[in-house]
């Protein structure tokens, strides 16, 4: 793969328009200090317009991009494609159409279908999904809990200022109690800042979330028809039945009670042999007894005349009861009241993992979508998930969802008016009695400016999209870093990476301290003094595991040692950090300005 030096600007190649085009584009043009051209079908949509202003982009429209479109955006000299349109068919038709013109080239696809991603992917194309990579921290926000950060051997969490419980390793977020972030903080900062997220250490017993970043097995492929357990089907059959059962089978209790003890009284006979006796021509209809004592004949006779119409009454509810339970299991509606439970809205690829991501960790989750045939839905009721189907910005839907005693609410619904219209209606509904004290309320939100508003507006919320989550790790995906996590706060994020130390480069026998940058206070910025601040923070090395044995070991960042040809560092970093610490691990084309900074 072609690597961005510090002279020639790498060219890169985006097909798509949206969001995550935008910020994928401005990152590689910016913080990747590479020329970047995009395509798109139309270049007065507003994407196209904001890319066309970035430095060092070119918007080139293309209503059907095709070998003649993709040679005209340089395909044939890029380091690197990115196809990043929402159409998974034509991601895969270019992704096979770059393969076959341009093997060498290094192809990143956006893919919505798992399945599909897996046998599309391969040595020189990378297959990303950006809500994979949302997902946990959007289950993280809305949980408030911990997220785990995936470092091998370690069981490092990221954690708010509301958890200070677990041992603190360093500030990733503080703020100055305005809107004012400053990401990976020095200690001369903090000193006038409030640390809001951190780095903790998990203990040995502590329950760590699963985070998956990469594309995740197909888990909604199971039988909705399934056998159930019997316990839960009577449960359901009491509930749908409700009071009509109980009465029916009050009313017939007492009929054949009644008769058996006027029975007892004229015959003189047990209670049993009674009972016996008004059970058969309640239930039955037994043949008459000639021979009987005349009260016994009056009272089979009542008997027989009553359950003409009880029988068919209870027969009824039961049925009715029956056919209500087995609709309400193969529908996934809520069969009970829920409380401390969170609600999902939206059920596209985004809600599907969100749902799957509480439902694997054990919390109670309910799935709503105005659309019974979305693709979520149907793996909701696979995992028995209860489903409500509606709009969300209706108050009769809210209250189907139990929403009055949810702990949480996430939205993830396509429409940005949809989206805070279901806000607001959710925060309109009373709370319930025994139901947490606020709504946690997590949306996702393109706009920052409209995140900041409603932030603003809707006390406990919290604004996340997931191209703003993901762009860093696509654009990484591009320049050949792997990307392990993301990390956001408001509207910044950190990356997770993990970095190859090459031989030859400028972190090839250097202190391992030298891999975190702007820890004395200063803020390093780009060469041209005005880009985006240069940090990074060493969590681990892994060691060089020899031919001959030995190494393979994780150190941590405390045991300071030279680092060697092979070896791999664990850094947090912003995303200039991290194109600069990918410059001092690479070979010798990057060692000019790399040695540089390593010998201040």
């Amino acid at each position: 793969m072609t690597a961005a030096g510090p002279v020639t600007r790498a060219h890169y190649v985006v097909v798509g328009d949206g969001p995550l085009a935008f910020r994928l584009t401005r990152a590689l043009s910016t913080r990747f200090r590479g020329t970047v051209a995009v395509l798109v079908p139309d270049r007065t949509s507003r994407y196209a317009q904001e890319m066309a202003v970035l430095d060092g982009v070119d918007v080139l429209g293309a209503e059907r991009v095709d070998e003649k479109a993709l040679l005209a955006a340089g395909t044939d000299r890029a380091a690197a494609a990115a196809l990043v349109d929402q159409d998974d068919g034509g991601n895969v038709a270019l992704a096979l159409l770059l393969r076959e013109t341009w093997p060498a080239l290094h192809v990143v696809v956006r893919i919505f279908d798992e399945s599909l991603g897996r046998h599309l992917e391969h040595d020189r194309c990378t297959v990303l999904s950006s809500s994979a990579f949302a997902a946990p921290e959007i289950v993280g926000a809305a949980l408030r809990r911990q997220v785990r950060l995936p470092v091998r051997h370690r069981r490092l969490v990221t954690v708010s200022d509301e958890e200070p419980s677990l041992p603190t390793r360093m500030v990733l977020f503080a703020t100055d109690g305005a809107d004012t972030v400053v990401a990976l903080p020095s200690g001369r900062e903090l000193a006038a800042l409030t640390p809001k997220v951190l780095l903790a250490d998990a203990g040995e017993d502590d329950v760590l979330p699963e985070v998956r970043a990469e594309l995740e097995p197909d888990e909604d492929e199971v039988d909705p028809h399934r056998p159930r357990r019997f316990g839960e089907y009577l449960r359901t059959l009491a509930l749908t039945s409700g009071w009509n059962l109980l009465l029916a089978a009050g009313v017939l209790l007492v009929v054949v009670l009644v008769g058996a003890v006027t029975i007892k009284l004229a015959t003189g006979a047990s209670f049993l042999g009674a009972l016996y006796e008004a059970v058969l021509p309640s239930l039955a209809g037994s043949d008459p007894d000639h021979d009987a004592h005349p009260v016994v004949k009056v009272t089979q006779v009542a008997l027989t005349v009553v359950s003409v119409a009880v029988i068919p009454w209870v027969t009824g509810v039961v049925v009715d009861g029956v056919v209500r339970t087995q609709r309400l299991l193969d529908t996934g509606s809520p069969l009970h009241a829920m409380s401390d439970h969170v609600v999902v809205v939206g059920m596209g690829d985004l809600g599907t993992r969100i749902v799957r991501s509480l439902d694997r960790r054990g919390v109670p989750v309910i799935a709503v979508d105005v659309d019974e045939s979305a693709r979520g839905i149907a793996v909701a009721r696979a995992r028995d998930v209860p489903v409500v189907i509606g709009d969300a910005r209706r108050a009769t839907t809210l209250r189907g969802a139990y929403v009055g005693a949810a702990q949480a609410i996430v939205v993830v619904t396509s429409g940005g008016a949809t989206t805070i219209g279901i806000s607001f209606a959710a925060r309109s509904i009373p709370r319930a009695k025994d139901a947490p004290a606020s709504l946690r309320t997590v949306l996702r939100v393109f706009d920052r400016d409209l995140a900041r508003r409603i932030r603003r507006e809707i006390p406990d919320s919290v604004g996340l999209s997931s191209s703003f989550l993901a762009a860093p790790s696509f654009a990484a995906a591009m320049i050949g870093q792997e990307v392990k996590a993301t990390i956001p706060y408001r509207d910044r994020v950190l990356v997770l990476a993990e970095i190859l130390v090459e031989r030859g480069s400028a972190l090839d026998g250097a202190h391992s301290s030298d891999v975190g940058l702007d820890e004395g206070g200063a803020v390093a910025r780009e060469p041209d003094g005005d880009g985006p601040p240069v940090r990074s923070r060493l969590l681990a090395i892994d060691s060089v595991t020899h031919s001959s044995g030995g190494g393979g070991r994780m150190f941590e960042p405390s045991q300071g040692r030279t680092l060697n040809p092979g070896d791999r560092v664990f850094v947090i970093a912003t995303t200039a950090g991290l194109l600069h610490l990918r410059d001092l691990a690479s070979a010798p084309a990057g060692l000019t300005r790399a040695a540089s900074g390593l010998n201040d």
